[in-house]
């Protein structure tokens, strides 16, 4: 596959918004003999979808490989979709301490460790149970350029790597990705991701001594292409619970 029509794809799941799914584990199965799924296969299959609104619906923010709580500006557009979604629960930030007192390591998602997007989501799960969440919305937001990680250093992107960035002409790429996840089995309900152009940011970062400002700007920028797309994520969920 050459490169113009790998950067053709990766452009068009850019644009086609969340993804959606709501399909049976057991039915996936039931579609073919035993004989030919592998056991592996059949494990991870083998998960139902459970959507029931209203719900309690955790929040999960994920910078530099670490679970942390959003700031002010972040949490008042999850404050503005909670306001207008309060018909499908109750919406909660997932707390670093509560995952320290599970015996999670809060900062101890990073890149170093070994199946790291597993081990992060597996945390966080288990922080979100002992929150008596029944959801969990887990997002990301880091930076890309295009020859690795920037030098902007707004944040590294440990769980959706850099696969946006050839969809973009810009030397820097803002990154968001979100994901609701069942708390209680795992069920992957629905994904999207972003980016946005933080090349402006990138260019004065070094000459200008108002880093954690301008660091904090272009993560709001982030966060604000990513709203959009969780909030349409969550209607079209709750379109399809029981």
């Amino acid at each position: 596959m050459t490169r113009p029509l790998i950067a053709l794809i990766l452009l068009a799941l850019a644009a086609c918004g969340p993804s959606i799914q709501t399909t049976s584990g057991a039915d996936f199965i039931a579609a073919t003999p035993a004989s030919f799924i592998d056991e592996d296969i059949a494990k991870a299959a083998a998960v139902e979808p459970n959507l029931r609104f209203p719900a309690r619906i955790g929040i999960a923010r994920i910078v530099n490989g670490s679970l942390t709580l959003p700031p002010a500006e972040e949490t008042a557009l999850f404050a503005d979709i909670a306001e207008r979604n309060s018909r499908y629960g109750e919406f909660v930030p997932v707390s670093p301490l509560i995952m320290a007192m599970t015996g999670s390591n809060a900062t101890g998602i990073n890149r170093h460790q070994s199946d790291t997007a597993a081990a992060a989501i597996q945390q966080i799960r288990l922080t979100s149970a002992r929150q008596h969440l029944d959801y969990v919305i887990i997002y990301e937001i880091g930076a890309r350029s295009r020859t690795g990680n920037t030098p902007f250093a707004l944040a590294d992107v440990t769980l959706v790597g850099g696969m946006l960035l050839p969809t973009r002409n810009i030397s820097v790429a803002g990154i968001g990705a979100a994901a609701f996840v069942d708390v209680r089995n795992g069920y992957p309900y629905g994904t999207t991701q972003v980016t946005a152009d933080l090349s402006g940011f990138a260019r004065t970062f070094q000459a200008d001594r108002r880093s954690n400002e301008l660091r904090a700007q272009a993560t709001l920028k982030v966060a604000e292409a990513l709203v959009p797309d969780i909030e349409t994520m969550l209607s079209e969920l709750a379109a399809r619970a029981r």
